[in-house]
């Protein structure tokens, strides 16, 4: 009887089922669809590339945020099982991933904020493929060029970039792949201020742009116009991932050196992005990128807790969640 209410035991396809249905329902009533996108923004290029995008095929932009919320939540997924990061398996990350990505946060411009979520996402799989004793030339090539891309996509998270050097000692890289991960960082800004110096802006453009849209003030309150049922979903989500860096610190011996080393790293890379929201140019982009780290800590709790109490407080979260969505 214990395993069947056991949250964390539930079968793969119950757990996309709920992702799919959270998807869904943050998709319908949290994207502002029919709002415009703010006429005053600063964007930096690849920014305003897929804000023309959204204003010019609306469908096709609906359709690639669905499926990138629906790849995203699977790879969230996908590495924590593979990684084993946590004391059993347990499907749970793809269902608190919709949670807090689709259902928490939404703004106007969700085409560009999913970007930047997939890009983010692909550079930390590149990295964590490479996290291990041979060399990964190509990992971390490939993690650093779309670590370097996501600030040209959402300025504000330039941040990020300063996991990079931290990244290289946490996961033991040799020495011989520093220079590899400094040209991967590097070569997005180079293709872009390429690209558009020949297409006649100067050659700093893009880089002048980009810190333009990062200081410049975007009007975003994270609690503006926020309900009574955003705020306890909200708080619910910050009291699950307090509990699991408990647990994280209780339960160190009993993961494997490789987890442990990975639940430091989201830790770090979401320390990262919250100081970016302290940037003028912050919006909910910002939010948004948190709810990776996040759902990779908080199955934690939920793993290590009594069954009952996971229940309910898996229950309250969907509940809260839910509410906060039609309330």
């Amino acid at each position: 009887m214990t395993s069947k209410i056991d949250i964390t035991r539930q079968p793969l396809l119950l757990a996309l089922a709920t992702s799919l249905v959270l998807t869904v329902l943050g998709l319908l009533f949290r994207l502002p669809f029919n709002a415009p996108l703010p006429a005053m923004s600063i964007e930096t290029p690849l920014g305003a590339l897929l804000a023309a995008f959204q204003r010019s095929h609306h469908g096709w932009s609906v359709a690639a945020v669905f499926l990138t919320a629906i790849s995203s939540a699977y790879l969230v997924t996908r590495s924590t099982v593979r990684y084993d990061l946590y004391m059993r398996r347990t499907y749970i990350a793809m269902v608190m991933f919709s949670l807090c990505a689709c259902c928490l946060f939404g703004c106007e411009e969700w085409l560009r904020s999913w970007a930047t979520l997939l890009t983010l996402q692909l550079a930390c799989r590149n990295f964590e493929a490479g996290f291990r004793r041979s060399y990964a030339f190509g990992e971390t090539f490939r993690g650093a060029f779309f670590l370097g891309l996501v600030p040209l996509i959402y300025a504000p998270a330039a941040t990020v970039l300063l996991v990079l050097p931290v990244l290289i000692f946490l996961f033991r890289r040799p020495a011989r792949e520093v220079p590899v991960a400094l040209v991967g960082v590097c070569l997005p800004w180079a293709i872009t201020s390429y690209v558009w110096w020949g297409m006649g802006y100067e050659l700093d453009y893009v880089v002048n742009s980009t810190i333009a849209a990062a200081l410049t003030e975007s009007g975003y309150s994270l609690f503006g116009g926020a309900g009574l049922f955003d705020l306890l979903a909200m708080g619910a989500v910050l009291f699950v991932v307090l509990m699991s860096v408990g647990v994280y610190l209780l339960e160190l011996g009993t993961l494997k050196f490789k987890a442990r080393r990975i639940h430091v790293f989201y830790v770090l890379l979401a320390a990262m992005i919250l100081s970016s929201s302290l940037a003028a140019g912050s919006d909910c982009c910002t939010w948004l990128l948190m709810s990776m780290p996040l759902a990779v800590s908080m199955p934690l709790l939920f793993v290590r807790a009594e069954v009952r109490f996971s229940m309910i407080t898996y229950l309250l979260l969907l509940g809260l969640t839910v509410l906060s969505l039609i309330g």
